[in-house]
Parts: C-alpha cells; sequence; structure tokens
C-alpha cells in the first residue's frame, strides 16, 4: 500500500496545520494510512482535505460523490441538536441579560459625574494639542498632495502603455482564427 509523510503533504500544499498535526504525530517518517489508523485520528485530521490534495481527480470526484450523502446525514442529525442548543442558549442569554441590566445601569450611573469632571479636565488638554497638531497636518498635506501629483505624473503613461499593450493582447487573441 501506498505511504504518506509529511515532504509529501507539503508537495501536494496540504493545509499547513494539517501538515504540523501529522509530523506532531509521525515525526517525518512516512506512514500507510490503515483503515485502522485513519479511524485513530478522524477526530483530528481533515480527510476530505487530505483527499483533495493527494487524490486525482477521478478519485477526488468519487470521494466527493460518497462524502456527500454523509454529509447530509451529519447535518440531518446534528439540526434538531442545535436547535435545541439555541433554544437554550436564547433563554439563558435573555435571563443573563436581564441579570446585568440593572449592574450596567447601576455602573453608567456612577460613571456618568466621573466622566463629565475627566470631560471637563480634558477639553482644555486637547484644544491645546488641536492647536499645535493643525499647521503640522497642513504642512504635511501640502507636501504630500506634491508628492502624489509627481507620482500621477510619472505613472499615467505607464498605465496608458499597461492597457494599450492589454488591448492589443486580447485584439491578437480574439483575431485568431484557432481561437473560435
Amino acid at each position: 500500500m501506498r505511504t504518506i509523510n509529511a515532504a509529501l503533504l507539503r508537495e501536494k500544499r496540504a493545509c499547513e496545520s494539517q501538515v504540523a498535526l501529522f509530523v506532531e504525530l509521525f515525526g517525518e517518517r512516512s506512514v500507510e494510512p490503515t483503515l485502522e489508523l485513519c479511524k485513530k485520528h478522524a477526530h483530528v485530521f481533515d480527510f476530505t482535505s487530505a483527499a483533495e490534495s493527494l487524490l486525482p481527480a477521478a478519485l477526488w470526484a468519487d470521494y466527493e460523490t460518497k462524502r456527500k450523502p454523509l454529509w447530509a446525514d451529519y447535518a440531518a442529525k446534528r439540526a434538531p441538536l442545535l436547535a435545541d442548543y439555541k433554544a437554550k442558549y436564547a433563554a439563558l442569554r435573555a435571563d443573563y441579560d436581564a441579570k446585568r441590566a440593572p449592574l450596567w445601569a447601576d455602573y453608567v450611573a456612577k460613571r456618568a459625574p466621573l466622566r463629565a469632571d475627566y470631560d471637563a479636565k480634558r477639553a482644555p488638554l486637547w484644544a491645546d494639542y488641536e492647536t499645535k497638531r493643525a499647521p503640522l497636518w497642513a504642512d504635511y498635506t501640502a507636501k504630500r498632495e506634491l508628492l502624489l501629483a509627481d507620482y500621477e505624473t510619472k505613472r499615467t503613461p505607464l498605465l496608458a502603455d499597461y492597457k494599450a499593450k492589454c488591448a492589443t493582447l486580447f485584439a491578437a487573441i480574439w483575431a485568431d482564427p484557432r481561437n473560435v
């Protein structure tokens, strides 16, 4: 039977986390993916991702055809469990929110005078900062506009040349009788 190793997984561009998990469990050595070994690690390995990376197209298509009903069966069995969880969660969250609301209101009420004092002390500090920052920003903005204008002057002919070449390429491919 064929074996799998970390190098093969990397070569086939398998998911990095799955390669890392493989190395954690098996190192760099090759392992034979027996039914027993696959079942043992089914809870951690993403075998659908592995199948997509490792199987040739025809076998991947066969895998997908057989996997889809398995997923549908799982989804059908999971649906009532999820609905039950959501119903219980909604009640639990409503109870929490009801108990938290007065605590939050108390916090907001106690914070209000502190916030007002903070805002009163912060206002002159912020005004001083803004007064000093404004001319710096104006200078920066003016210099940036000059740089941007220079960049645009240099970029515009390059973009026009690129677009002309793309148009030429498209026209040549479109006109080629072999591309009918």
